[in-house]
């Protein structure tokens, strides 16, 4: 792969994996990419995962897809969005069921089960972190002049943590946590140079902790009580990071146009390598307006678990 590609249609329309000129991807992007800024925020957000069922078109909008805010004008013709939709290219692999052994009455009745590989039915390949790895990248105006959401919000329900994957622009927000179970719950984390947290929390408890510098992978959330939770939060420096919703969709918004860096990162491979994307890397000069990467397939093994 070139170090910037420039934004181009393939010459034979066959090579889904490249750019899309952006005055042909905007009616496709805008169909298929819509969410709020934090998954954590969106009405979805508490709904549980075990629902994460059917195709794409039947869930509808996609969930959990950090975008720009509905409060900045999403017309502005300066700046440049980043779309893309990325499939499983395989049957749906059945989630296991995992083992519940603590606090059995409580947690025993949910149908907990993995989610480290969330496909739908139609393929699209959840919870992979899209984000922006370019060092100091500017914050565009729609950006700093958003009221962005002060908190990210992971809760403890149904023995799960949820949602199970979260963005967070650290200069602007704080990370908050809450039990809604009725038994005690653990977030226990410990971010590369930072402050290791680990709360306690009684039924009905919460706590908040800041973040102080950005981290290149997400950091892994673990409860201490409860072995089988398991949750991922990625800090980072600016707003230009998203997640990939149930059909596979993400959306970044109001980025600066001109070459940029981004990084695609899965829990099970870590990091997303492809023959296009050399250690999960996509090297890429964008344009103003929409640059759609198209549908971009991917072989199982791709997404098999490390060994």
């Amino acid at each position: 792969m070139r170090k910037h590609c420039p934004i181009s249609p393939s010459p034979d329309g066959s090579d889904s994996h490249r750019v899309a000129a952006a005055e042909n991807a905007a009616p496709l992007c805008k169909r298929r990419c819509r969410a709020p800024l934090n998954p954590a925020g969106s009405k979805e957000a508490g709904r549980s995962r075990r629902q994460f069922v059917g195709s794409a078109a039947a869930l509808g909008a996609a969930l959990w897809l950090p975008a720009a805010p509905a409060f900045v004008k999403a017309d502005d013709a300066r700046w440049a969005t980043l779309c893309g939709r990325l499939i499983y290219d395989g049957p749906a692999p059945e989630r296991a069921k995992l083992k519940v052994d603590k606090d059995v009455d409580c947690c025993g009745k949910f149908d907990i089960r993995d989610e480290s590989l969330m496909v739908s039915r139609d393929g699209g390949l959840k919870d992979v972190f899209v984000f922006c790895r370019t060092p100091k990248a500017e914050i565009t105006p729609p950006w700093r002049d958003a009221d962005t959401p002060k908190r990210v919000t992971l809760d403890n329900r149904d023995c799960i943590f949820q949602p199970h994957c979260l963005t967070i622009w650290y200069d602007r927000q704080e990370f908050y946590t809450v039990n809604s179970d009725p038994v005690a719950q653990n977030v226990a984390f410990s971010p590369l140079g930072d402050v290791p947290a680990n709360f306690v929390l009684a039924v009905g408890g919460d706590a908040s902790y800041r973040f102080t510098r950005r981290q290149n992978f997400p950091v892994p959330i673990a409860c201490n009580y409860h072995p089988w939770e398991s949750a991922f939060i990625l800090p980072r420096d600016n707003p230009y990071s998203a997640l990939t919703g149930p059909d596979g969709a993400f959306r970044i918004e109001h980025l600066p146009p001109g070459p940029l860096e981004f990084q695609f990162w899965h829990e099970r491979p870590g990091l997303l390598e492809t023959p296009d994307w050399p250690k999960g890397r996509l090297s890429i000069v964008l344009r103003p307006g929409v640059n759609d990467l198209g549908t971009i397939k991917l072989a199982p093994p791709l997404l098999a678990r490390k060994a």
